[in-house]
C-alpha cells in the first residue's frame, strides 16, 4: 500500500474508533439501553481485513460487531438508530447493538451468541460453492468461541466438505474476563485450526500492514481453491467485555504495554516517519470523525420508535 492507501485505512479506523468512543461515553447515560460491546484497540483487524472481500461475499460477525459494520460499509447513523431502538435501524429497532445487520451488503449478522456466526457462515460459503458462485463467507469470532461445540461442528464441516470460509479469530486475550492462559488448552487457537488440516496462520493483529498482507493472500487461496482456511490476530480490546466494565482482571502492565501498540498509533507512527505526513493531519481527521459520529447520533436520535405493528410483524407470521 501506498501513502494514500495507509492514510485511507487511518482515516477508516479512526471512523471506528471514534464511534466506539461515543457509544463508551453514551452507554453511561440515563438514556442508554441493553449492553454496548465495543473494539477500542482492535480495528486494525476490521480494516485490514473487511475491504479485500467482494461486495458479495458473505461476513458474518459477533455481538463486538461496530467495527466490521462501518468497515463493510454500513450506514453509522442506522446502526446508531438500531441501538438507539429507532424504526430507521438496520433491523427497525429491535435488534439493538448486538444484532446489526444488513443483507443488502451480505453482511448476514451479528451475534449475540458466543460462536453462533460459525455455522452460518459456512453454510453461506458451503451454499456458494454448490451453485458454483465464486463467493467466499468470512467469519469473525473471539477467542472465547473454541469451547463452543459450534465452532468445533463449524470447522469440521469447512475442512471435510470444503467449504470456501475464511475463519477470523480476534484473539484479544480474554474470554469475557477470563486470561487465555487460563481457558486455552493449547498455547494459541491456531491448534485448534491446525488439528482440523486448515491453512493457518498466526498474525500480529495490530500490524495494519501485516493484517492486509496476509488476509488478501488468505482471501485469495480461499476463492482460488474453493477451501476454508484459518487466521488468528494477536490484539487486544481496550475496554472491557461490556461497557461499563471495571477491568478489574487486567493486570495495570498488560495494559499499559498493549496501549503502546495502539494500531492507530502504530501507523500513524510510521506515516510520520516515512512518509513525513504531517501530525496535524491525523489530528484533522479525528476531529471530522469526532463531528460525523456526533452528526449521526443526534440524526439516529430524532427518528421515531418502531410502532406495535413493526413490532408485531418481527414475531407474527401471516397464517396461510
Amino acid at each position: 500500500m501506498d501513502k494514500e492507501d495507509l492514510l485511507g485505512k487511518w482515516k477508516l479506523m479512526s471512523l471506528i474508533r471514534e464511534f466506539d468512543l461515543h457509544v463508551k461515553d453514551f452507554s453511561q447515560s440515563d438514556e442508554a439501553f441493553g449492553y454496548f460491546h465495543t473494539s477500542i484497540g482492535q480495528e486494525a483487524v476490521s480494516v485490514g481485513v473487511i475491504p479485500n472481500i467482494n461486495e458479495n461475499d458473505y461476513l458474518t460477525s459477533t455481538y463486538r460487531n461496530h467495527s466490521h459494520g462501518i468497515a463493510r460499509g454500513l450506514d453509522i447513523k442506522r446502526m446508531y438508530a438500531e441501538m438507539l431502538g429507532r424504526e430507521t435501524g438496520y433491523c427497525k429497532g429491535i435488534g439493538g447493538s448486538m444484532h446489526i445487520a444488513d443483507q443488502s451488503r451480505n453482511f448476514i449478522g451479528s451475534m449475540g451468541i458466543v460462536a453462533g456466526g460459525i455455522p452460518i457462515a459456512v453454510g453461506a460459503a458451503f451454499a456458494s460453492r454448490y451453485k458454483k458462485s465464486n463467493q467466499i463467507a468470512i467469519c469473525f469470532f473471539g477467542d472465547g468461541a473454541v469451547h463452543q461445540g459450534a465452532f468445533h461442528e463449524g470447522l469440521e464441516f469447512a475442512s471435510k466438505f470444503e467449504s470456501p470460509v475464511l475463519f477470523i479469530c480476534e484473539n484479544n486475550l480474554y474470554a469475557e474476563s477470563t486470561a487465555v492462559e487460563y481457558h486455552l488448552i493449547h498455547e494459541s487457537v491456531i491448534n485448534y485450526a491446525q488439528g482440523y488440516g486448515l491453512k493457518s496462520a498466526k498474525i500480529d493483529g495490530n500490524d495494519l500492514e501485516r493484517v492486509h498482507e496476509v488476509s488478501q493472500e488468505f482471501i485469495e487461496w480461499v476463492r482460488r481453491n474453493q477451501k476454508p482456511a484459518f487466521i488468528e490476530f494477536m490484539t487486544y480490546k481496550m475496554s472491557g467485555q461490556y461497557e461499563g466494565d471495571k477491568q478489574t482482571y487486567k493486570p495495570t502492565d498488560e495494559i499499559a504495554y498493549w496501549a503502546g501498540r495502539d494500531p492507530l498509533v502504530l501507523l500513524a507512527n510510521k506515516m510520520m516517519i516515512e512518509y513525513k505526513v504531517d501530525p496535524n493531519l491525523f489530528l484533522k481527521i479525528e476531529s471530522e470523525n469526532k463531528e460525523l459520529v456526533q452528526a449521526a447520533f443526534n440524526a439516529a436520535n430524532n427518528d421515531p420508535y418502531p410502532s406495535i405493528d413493526v413490532m408485531r410483524d418481527a414475531v407474527y407470521a401471516e397464517t396461510l
